[in-house]
């Protein structure tokens, strides 16, 4: 008879009330035994079981919490997730534009770059129609600088992109990262008839810390213009959904309440806005000695604490519940099949550290072709002098593959964990108690 174990993968949590929560990083499993149930099967969690033994530990079992005995579980999931990450898809992020019309106060970007130059874009119809050609799917994100400077240029290039993967037969998806102060109902128009379907919009907290963190280039404020285009979205009936990214430092937190409230009334009842939570940190901004920023030990808690209080409010972003499933903590940056096209046609990995002269992988040329420099390029995804022998035997090493923030790891020359214990158990509890209320 099949014999059974507790998975490697598997991490119980133990609440204030003494109710167990379940998680499986590769099977993305979530479940909750109340106290006086777990008390029943906390003693057989280190041995072998066998089905039938225990009505709750069937269920565990067949919900991917227990693995067969006798099999190399570490070796099946290494391979499973190798499969995966060569799962043949082209992903593409894209700055249209290198410019801004804001200049938040911890902005990291220098803004030298302006507008894509015409042989760029030539390259970036030619790459794609090459790629698609023999990749399983394209998924495109539009960023900056603010990418709606040059609506343009997104317009021609998703046309082309769409034709290529219609001739091809492959799916497509497309995401913008936008400050929306130009996402006007016209614009939106254009945007989703070419399936820009995807958003993430940031808001600073309220209005009166918004208005003094992300103000206009030329001086000015920005909340309400894009408050109301967010309002306008709402109108319709179209099918999207929008990310609202909150930053938040100290001087927001003790006025997210009552923002929490407002945001509700607009956006709370409609599953197509989600709502999730950053601290604004320094990224290498000119202005890092001036900005106000959360201590980092506390930012993180304080990020999963706001979430738990937001979900009496309204719908959580997706990406709360996907960083528990497996690849779902690991970096664009870190995988194979994903690149940067800046406006002048640099190939970077990185969207944060663009001024890194070991983040100038390469060059797209007006063919399509690519002139990558291997030895940067394998800096990011296969960096052999970072030691990975701890992830690997890291319950949740199907989340993050050692691959979490290669930026941070090729600066530390170790692999970065990301989560605490501590940010993890919140992270579990938030997902189990509020799966009702996500986007």
């Amino acid at each position: 008879m099949q014999k059974w174990k507790l998975s490697r993968y598997t991490v119980v949590f133990r609440s204030e009330s003494g109710d167990a929560y379940f998680h499986n990083s590769y099977m993305g499993a979530l479940a909750l035994v109340p106290a006086a149930e777990f008390s029943r099967i906390e003693g057989l969690l280190g041995r072998e079981i066998t089905k039938n033994d225990n009505e709750i530990l069937d269920e565990l079992c067949a919900n991917g919490f227990f693995f067969p005995s006798g099999t190399d579980e570490k070796k099946f999931v290494s391979d499973v997730l190798s499969r995966e990450n060569q799962s043949g898809n082209f992903d593409l992020i894209i700055l249209p534009h290198e410019n801004c019309n804001f200049r938040c106060t911890y902005c990291y970007e220098t803004h030298k770059r302006g507008r894509m130059e015409p042989g760029v874009i030539e390259g970036l119809k030619h790459l794609v129609e090459k790629k698609t050609a023999g990749c399983s799917g394209l998924s495109i994100r539009w960023f900056g600088g603010e990418p709606l400077l040059a609506p343009d240029i997104i317009y021609d290039l998703s046309d082309s992109f769409l034709r290529s993967c219609e001739k091809n037969g492959i799916p497509y998806w497309s995401h913008m990262t936008t400050n929306a102060y130009l996402l006007t109902p016209d614009v939106l128009d254009k945007l989703l008839q070419r399936k820009i379907n995807d958003f993430q919009i940031t808001l600073d907290g309220p209005e009166e810390t918004h208005d003094t963190t992300r103000v206009l280039a030329g001086g000015g404020k920005t909340f309400r213009t894009i408050y109301n285009n967010l309002l306008e979205m709402k109108r319709r009936d179209d099918e999207f959904t929008v990310s609202i990214r909150i930053n938040f430092n100290n001087e927001s937190l003790a006025l997210m309440e009552d923002f929490f409230a407002s945001i509700s009334q607009s956006f709370g009842d409609d599953r197509r806005f989600g709502l999730y939570l950053r601290p604004i940190g320094k990224y290498g901004g000119p202005n890092d000695d001036n900005i106000e920023v959360c201590e980092p030990a506390y930012a993180k808690v304080a990020e999963m604490e706001l979430s738990e209080r937001y979900l009496q409010f309204g719908y959580l972003d997706r990406l709360v519940k996907k960083s528990l499933q497996s690849h779902g903590q690991v970096c664009y940056a870190g995988k194979e099949s994903s690149m940067v096209i800046g406006a002048d046609g640099t190939i970077y990995k990185c969207s944060v550290s663009f001024e890194n002269p070991d983040n100038h992988v390469g060059k797209l040329l007006p063919d399509g072709s690519l002139d990558i420099d291997k030895s940067k390029w394998d800096l990011w995804v296969a960096n052999k002098n970072i030691d990975h022998q701890a992830c690997e035997s890291c319950p949740v090493y199907p989340l993050c593959q050692g691959k979490y923030c290669p930026r941070s790891s090729i600066k530390e020359n170790k692999p970065v964990c990301p989560m605490t214990r501590t940010t993890y158990s919140q992270l579990v509890q938030l997902a189990a108690n509020g799966h009702t209320r996500f986007q």
